[in-house]
C-alpha cells in the first residue's frame, strides 16, 4: 500500500531525533510529531508561560504534573523535548550486568561516542569569567576535599561532560557563533539565569544537532501535535491520529506509516501505550509487562547553607527590629552590632543563582561497594528576589533573558548596601543534587480519563534516602555549610523527577519485556521504542547519555535489518 510517509516519529526528544536523522540518512521519508512547539530566546517568558499547560493557554516547555500519590515528574514540551529542561549533562554508565542479552561496557562504548560527538559535549571551563564564580568554587573545594579524606566512598570526582557551548578563553560570553553543525548559536553567559532563559540557544539542544541536520535531510518536524490513538493497518503499517494541543484549535487528524517509532519519553511513550492497549484495544499483542518497572533514578534534592555569621546577622537583625519597637536605642544597637559581626565573619555569597547546573560531581559507591552508587552535583536557581523581579518585568512586558542582568546588577547593589537585602543575599541556600541506584520499583496505572499515574511504594527508598542524607551532610561539612534535608519528600512523601525511567522495558523476549534491547516491539513488526521507557533499572548517573546511546545502537541496527529483509523485527 502508500503510506503518507515512511517513517513516523512521535516525539521529538533524544531517541527521537537520533531516529529521525538515522533513518533520514538511511534514505527514508521521516515526519516528526511534537506536541509542543519551537523554543526561541524570543518568545521565552518568565512568568508562567514557561509551563505546558494548555488547558490554560500556556504553551511553555516545562512540563510539571502531579503523576499518583508521590510523583511530580519533570518532562519537556517542545521541538527537542527534554533537551531543553535538562542539564546537559552527559555520563556513561560503567556496567550493564543488570540490563538483558549480554550488553557490555565494551559494545556500548562507540555509541556512547557517537552520542558526546554530535551533542558537541566538552567539560566545564578552567578559565574564567566560568571558573570564577562562587558555587562553582564552592562546589569544587567540597568534592576535593571529601575525596581526600574519604577514598573508599568517593570513586571519582570533577569535571562532566557537559552538551554547553561555553566561549573560548578570551572570548566572549553571550557572543553569537554558529557550532559545527552550522546551527547558530550563543556562548553562556553567567550574567543571565539558566532557568529564567538563559540557556535558550546555549545549551546544545536537538535543534542545533540532530534536528537541525535531519531537516537538512529532509525530515518534517510538525509542531503541535500530539498523538492521541494508533492503529495497525490490515495490509502492514500503522495509522496514527492527531490533534492540536492548543486551546483555541480543534484540529484533528491521522497520518499513516510503514514504521512507527515512539520517542515520547518513559511518561509519554508509556502512556500512549497503555491507552492503546488497555482503552482503545488497538495494539491488544502488545506484553504483559507493558507499564511495569517505573524507577526515578533516585532523583533527590537537598540544599546547604553558609553557616559563618549566618544565625548571629539574623539574630542581630530581628533583635534590631524588636528595638525599634521597643523603641530601646541600646537594643537596636545591639542588635546592629551583632549583625556587623555576623557580617565580619561571613565568608563572600555563594550566589546559587549563577553559572552552570551539574558543572561538576562526585560519585560514590553504592551502599554494597559496587561501582555508581551515587551522584552529588550541584544546583542553581534564580534566588527569590530575582525569580520575583523577573516574574514582575515579565508581567508589564516582554521579558528576555538578557533582562536578567539588569535585575541582578539592581539586587547586588542592594545586596552590598541595604543590611536586609545583604542578609537574604548571603542567606540563599545552595542545591545539592542527588541520585543513584535505588530500591523503589513504581508501576504505571490508567485513571479514569486514560491519564497515566503511577504507584510507587516509596516507603522503599528509606534506605537509600538516609545514604544520600549522609553523603549530603557529609558533603556540606567539608565547607563548613549548614546540610538541609528535602523536607517536602520526606514528610510529605513526595519528589519532583526529571530522570523518569521504564515502563516500556526491555527483555529477552515478551514474556519479560516490551521490546528487546534495540528497542524493536515484540510482537508488531516495524515498530520501535526509543526512550527512557526502554531502560530496566535506575542507572545512576543523569540517563541522556545512555539514552542517545541505545538510540544510536538501534538505529545501526534496524537500519540494516530492514535494508536486508525488509522488515524491522523483534
Amino acid at each position: 500500500m502508500t503510506f503518507d510517509t515512511e517513517v513516523l516519529i512521535i516525539g521529538s526528544g533524544f531517541g527521537a531525533s537520533v531516529a529521525a536523522l538515522r533513518f533520514a540518512e538511511a534514505g527514508k521519508k521521516v515526519v516528526v510529531l511534537e506536541r509542543g512547539g519551537w523554543i526561541s530566546r524570543e518568545n521565552f517568558e518568565a512568568d508562567a508561560n514557561l509551563l505546558w499547560q494548555p488547558d490554560k493557554g500556556r504553551y511553555g516547555m516545562n512540563d510539571f504534573r502531579k503523576r499518583g500519590e508521590h510523583i511530580i515528574p519533570w518532562l519537556g514540551a517542545g521541538v527537542g523535548g527534554g533537551s531543553h529542561v535538562y542539564a546537559g549533562t552527559l555520563k556513561r554508565r560503567a556496567f550493564f550486568d543488570d540490563f538483558p542479552s549480554g550488553i557490555t561496557v565494551e559494545e556500548m562504548r562507540p555509541y556512547y561516542e557517537m552520542g558526546e560527538r554530535m551533542m558537541e559535549a566538552v567539560k566545564y571551563p578552567d578559565y574564567a569569567p566560568y571558573d570564577q564564580l562562587p558555587s562553582y568554587k564552592l562546589f569544587r573545594e567540597a568534592e576535593r576535599k571529601l575525596a581526600a579524606r574519604y577514598p573508599d566512598l568517593v570513586e571519582k570526582q570533577g569535571d562532566i561532560l557537559l552538551a554547553i557551548s561555553y566561549a573560548p578563553a578570551g572570548g566572549t560570553p553571550g557572543a553569537t557563533f554558529t557550532n559545527t553543525h552550522g546551527a547558530p548559536q550563543r556562548y553562556s553567559d553567567p550574567s543571565e539565569q539558566t532557568i529564567l532563559g538563559g540557556e535558550i540557544d546555549v545549551k546544545n539542544t536537538l535543534d542545533k544537532n540532530y534536528l537541525f541536520l535531519a531537516q537538512r535531510q529532509g525530515v518534517e518536524i510538525r509542531p503541535f501535535v500530539e498523538v492521541t490513538k494508533i492503529e495497525t493497518l490490515p495490509d502492514g503499517g500503522y495509522r496514527v491520529h492527531w490533534r492540536n494541543p492548543r486551546r483555541d484549535s480543534d484540529q484533528t487528524g491521522s497520518i499513516s506509516t510503514e514504521i512507527l517509532v515512539s520517542a515520547a519519553g518513559a511518561i509519554g511513550s508509556t502512556q500512549l501505550l497503555m491507552q492503546n492497549k488497555d482503552y482503545y484495544k488497538t495494539l491488544p499483542n502488545l506484553s504483559s509487562r507493558l507499564g511495569k518497572g517505573y524507577h526515578t533514578n533516585g532523583d533527590h534534592i537537598t540544599f546547604m547553607v553558609p553557616k559563618k555569621g549566618l544565625i548571629l546577622s539574623w539574630a542581630g537583625v530581628l533583635t534590631a527590629v524588636a528595638g525599634g519597637f521597643l523603641k530601646n536605642e541600646k537594643v537596636i544597637a545591639a542588635g546592629a552590632l551583632a549583625y556587623l559581626i555576623g557580617w565580619l565573619r561571613a565568608k563572600k555569597k555563594i550566589k546559587p543563582d549563577k553559572g552552570t547546573t551539574n558543572s561538576d560531581y562526585i560519585r560514590f559507591r553504592h551502599r554494597d561497594g559496587s561501582p555508581q552508587g551515587a551522584y552529588l552535583e550541584g544546583g542553581r536557581y534564580p534566588t527569590p528576589i530575582k525569580a520575583i523581579s523577573a516574574v514582575v518585568y515579565s508581567l508589564l512586558g516582554d521579558f528576555e533573558p538578557k533582562d536578567y542582568g539588569e535585575i541582578d546588577r539592581v539586587v547586588n547593589w542592594l545586596g552590598r548596601y541595604v543590611p536586609v537585602f545583604e542578609l537574604l543575599e548571603r542567606s540563599w541556600p545552595v542545591p545539592i543534587l542527588l541520585m543513584g541506584r535505588d530500591d523503589a520499583v513504581g508501576e504505571f496505572k490508567l485513571d479514569a480519563s486514560g491519564e497515566v499515574e503511577i504507584e510507587y511504594p516509596f516507603e522503599k527508598n528509606a534506605e537509600y534516602i538516609e545514604y544520600l542524607n549522609e553523603l549530603g551532610a557529609l558533603f556540606a561539612r567539608q565547607v563548613d555549610n549548614y546540610y538541609i534535608p528535602n523536607l517536602v519528600a520526606e514528610k510529605l512523601k513526595l519528589v519532583e523527577i526529571p530522570h523518569n525511567i521504564g515502563g516500556v522495558s526491555m527483555g529477552d523476549d515478551i514474556s519479560t519485556g516490551v521490546v528487546d534491547t534495540y528497542g524493536r516491539v515484540f510482537g508488531y513488526d516495524n515498530f520501535l521504542v526509543l526512550d527512557a521507557s526502554i531502560l530496566p533499572n535506575s542507572l545512576g548517573p543523569n540517563p541522556v547519555g545512555t539514552i542517545l546511546a541505545f538510540a544510536e545502537r538501534s538505529m545501526e541496527k534496524v537500519t540494516q535489518q530492514f535494508e536486508r529483509e525488509g522488515v524491522i523485527r523483534a
